[in-house]
Order: C-alpha cells, then structure tokens, then sequence
C-alpha cells in the first residue's frame, strides 16, 4: 500500500471520493479479512464501517431500550432476532455520519438478513475469496480482543493474554477450533452464496482476490472500486 505521504492515497485526507457515495458490502469467508479491510476502507473514504456484532454491543452498552431488550436475549443464550438485528442496523445508519456513505462487514448473511434488510440498497459489494483452506490456517492463528473484538494474529507474533490497542485482552475463541471453522464455511457456502448470487444479478458484485498482504488486498478493492 502506498505510504500516507503520496498524493491522493493519503489516510489523512479521506474525502478525496466523496463526491460518490459508497454503500459498500463487504463479503466473504470466515477469514478472509473482511473485518481489517472495513477498518482500512473507512480510513480511506471517512465512512464508518461497522460489523452486526459490534453494533448490538454498542446498543447495550448504551443501555436503550433495544440494547437492554437485545442483552437479555443474548445473557438468556438466545440469538437476536433478524428483525431486531436490522432494527438496530436502521438505527445506526440514521445517524449523521453516514450521510455520505457507510461499510457493512459481513452482513447480510443469509437470505432472511437480507430479506430485513428492506431500507437501504448497496452501491458495491466487495467479495474477498480465499480458499477454505486458507481461511482454515489463518483462523486457526487469530486472536480476539474481550472489549472491542479487534482481531489480531499469532502470525503477527501476538499471543493469548497480550493487550490489544484499547486495552483489552486478546483470546481465542471458542468457535477458532477446525472443527467450529469447518463448521462455519460450510455455513457460509450454503447461507451467504446465494445472496452474493442474488446481489451479482443487481450488478453491484465485485471479487477481489484475498491472497496476499494485508496491503496488497487492500490496493485491489481500491482498485475494483474505481479509486486508483
């Protein structure tokens, strides 16, 4: 990627695009990166970029009313509804700094999400492919922050225990096993497909290949999106 000190690809200067608004879906396998790449996307456009999880903490942390609704819920072991969850989602995308746009991270992801989802469209849904057994070896190294739910990998000379950028510490969670990653590909290739097909018939779709550098993945979605 090139360095912030190049013209026009500057993270300090994130408007640069923002006579276009970007709606942008970001898809993919479990570890494929989607999370790393939102992170990045934003700093470039000056959107925010939020995952479904992330915004149902944030609820409950905040103590509304659906957030103490959606707490209960979880603590009681159950999974919020899709109605709920798209309720949040609609609540957050009012908010004043999406006007110009925003990112999604891995949502919708089956085609009861995306039947919810009935309020906004996507400009763009940028699908990272890797193998499966890629996203095998890199989830098998990944680290999770207990407070924010940043993700860092072992690969990256990180371990369980150390503290992550907000202060929190990193562990490994219980789905990271192969057997709950299996699991969960195989999910992925039944439920989140078909709504990648069904988003490809839109003509919104865009693959960008997820091998390679952080860096080098991140300058190919800058890429298919028109931004280079």
């Amino acid at each position: 990627m090139t360095t912030s000190g190049t013209p026009g690809r500057s993270q300090t200067c994130p408007y640069i695009f923002m006579e276009n608004q970007y709606k942008i879906f970001l898809m993919g396998p479990q570890g494929s990166g989607k999370g790393t790449q939102a992170e990045l996307l934003s700093q470039k456009l000056g959107i925010p970029a939020f995952a479904m999880g992330q915004l149902l903490r944030d609820e409950i942390a905040a103590g509304s009313d659906i957030g103490m609704e959606a707490d209960a819920i979880m603590k009681a072991g159950n999974l919020v509804s899709d109605e709920m969850a798209a309720e949040v989602l609609k609540k957050r995308l009012s908010q004043p700094d999406t006007e110009r746009g925003y990112i999604l991270d891995g949502y919708p992801r089956n085609a009861e999400q995306a039947k919810a989802f009935n309020f906004d469209k996507p400009t763009d849904v940028v699908v990272i492919d890797v193998p499966d057994e890629e996203s095998l070896n890199r989830l098998g190294g990944r680290l999770t922050c207990k407070v924010c739910g940043k993700v860092y990998s072992e690969s990256d000379g990180f371990e369980e225990g150390d503290a992550c950028s907000c202060g929190g510490e990193l562990y490994r969670r219980d789905d990271d096993t192969p057997e709950a990653i299996a699991k969960r590909l195989e999910i992925y290739h039944r439920d989140t497909k078909p709504i990648i097909d069904q988003y490809q018939q839109q003509g919104v779709v865009k693959h960008v290949r997820g091998i390679g550098s952080v860096e080098e993945v991140h300058d190919r979605i800058l890429e298919t999106l028109g931004m280079e």
